[in-house]
């Protein structure tokens, strides 16, 4: 299916400079004043990030979405991500590498929706590797591509949401590795799906029909129909309001009905029902591409690079920040589970990474064979790896290296990986 096409460190990268030795504070009893080790700041994390990983998808076309599936049974809908943020995680592993895990830990999922089929990756299991699971692909007669897809938690599975330019909503299992469900009534293409934060059976989908659909993902039932000019979506962590962007910049909140709802047709929303948070926008290049959440403010980016960072409250921009070379692409972002950075990709095959406090850049991923528009990116739970993934059928995996190795890769004849791959 996939091919698995390089395992280096990205050799061009300059030695690291000599620093003390740095320990995970939660990894150990508090430090001595007196040794010569530091904490593990995660600007130090992102600074030490290499290129480990590179997967082609056999069909050589461009991914339009991947999707990390973060659920463990301990979890209660995102845990205060978007309000505040994750607690620390840290992954533990046996004596072989391999992750420790609950039997219905479902963290190492990493799905990808792009051309005609979906694929879905054991992501952590296997220490650096990234490694084929599962593989679906809609009939051989289809031409249609495939734009969005989701996790969806559900009690002993995990399910995959998937949909483009059919209108349809395919819901896949990855416990009965086939398509167990399909949601039909859009009349357009579908290119934003969004699970809700707190009830996993919910399903959002923005469709070039100018309409967003709430679906429940375990009965296939519309629940209800907000009538606009949508290009994506993203549900507040608190699950009862949905925040809508438009393909003129502009966004809006609306309601989101609970579930049982004994209404026998979906509920029908229009503009009268919705709040405007930021006025449409005229001109090229201002459709909204991602909306995510962070410390229960909004950021909303478009599609020509810039992203705000949005007070609900009062409605102000409490800044501003534009991606470097960004180009007019859609290029999807992510915010860490601690929702204090950002990553967003360009239209040149680059990730910025930034501070959402200050806005700062902290952090850089670029490669020489990484010249192609990142259509979306996502931090792993523990922040210690970004992946990307774009044109071409690429997707690329950077992960953290502490000091000590990347001194032996620089040894001379020690270590060292030549960047070899070809296209």
């Amino acid at each position: 299916m996939s091919a698995d096409i390089l395992h280096s460190a990205s050799s061009e990268l300059e030695a690291p400079a000599k620093r003390p030795r740095l320990t995970s504070p939660e990894a150990h009893a508090p430090v001595d004043d007196t040794a010569d080790e530091k904490p593990l700041t995660q600007e130090h994390i992102f600074r030490n990030l290499r290129l480990r990983r590179i997967v082609r998808e056999n069909h050589n076309g461009t991914v339009a979405q991947l999707a990390l599936m973060f659920y463990r049974p301990s979890d209660v809908g995102l845990n205060g991500h978007g309000t505040g943020g994750m607690p620390a995680y840290e992954r533990t592993f046996d004596k072989r590498g391999s992750a420790i895990r609950d039997s219905e830990d479902c963290s190492n999922l990493l799905g990808t929706a792009g051309h005609t089929q979906t694929s879905i990756y054991d992501n952590e299991n296997c220490g650096d590797h990234l490694d084929v699971m599962s593989h679906f692909q809609l009939p051989s007669e289809s031409t249609s591509l495939l734009r969005t897809c989701c996790w969806i938690q559900s009690p002993g599975d995990a399910l995959l949401a998937i949909a483009g330019e059919d209108k349809l909503v395919h819901i896949i299992s990855l416990a009965w590795t086939r398509e167990i469900r399909v949601l039909s009534g859009h009349a357009g293409t579908i290119v934003d799906l969004q699970p809700h934060p707190t009830d996993s059976s919910l399903l959002a989908s923005v469709s070039s029909d100018q309409t967003v659909r709430i679906w429940s993902a375990q009965t296939g039932n519309c629940l209800c129909i907000y009538s606009c000019n949508a290009t994506a979506a993203r549900f507040h962590p608190d699950g009862i309001r949905l925040f809508i962007g438009s393909a003129l910049g502009g966004v809006s909140q609306w309601p989101v009905p609970t579930k049982t709802n004994s209404a026998t047709e979906p509920l029908r929303y229009t503009v009268e029902d919705s709040t405007v948070i930021t006025p449409d926008k005229r001109g090229t290049g201002s459709a909204i591409d991602c909306l995510q959440f962070a410390k229960s403010n909004l950021l909303v980016k478009n599609v020509a690079g810039r992203i705000e960072y949005l007070d609900l409250d009062s409605g102000s921009v409490i800044r501003a920040m534009s991606v470097r070379n960004h180009g007019v692409c859609v290029s999807r972002f992510d915010v860490s589970y601690d929702d204090c950075f950002l990553c967003v990709g360009n239209s040149r095959g680059e990730v910025y990474i930034y501070c959402v406090d200050s806005g700062k850049v902290v952090g850089h991923l670029v490669h020489k064979r990484s010249v192609r528009q990142v259509t979306c990116c996502r931090f792993s739970r523990d922040c210690r790896s970004v992946v990307y993934t774009g044109e071409g059928g690429f997707i690329w995996r950077y992960d953290y290296v502490d000091d000590e190795t990347l001194a032996e890769w620089e040894k001379p004849g020690e270590g060292a990986s030549e960047d070899s791959a070809e296209e």
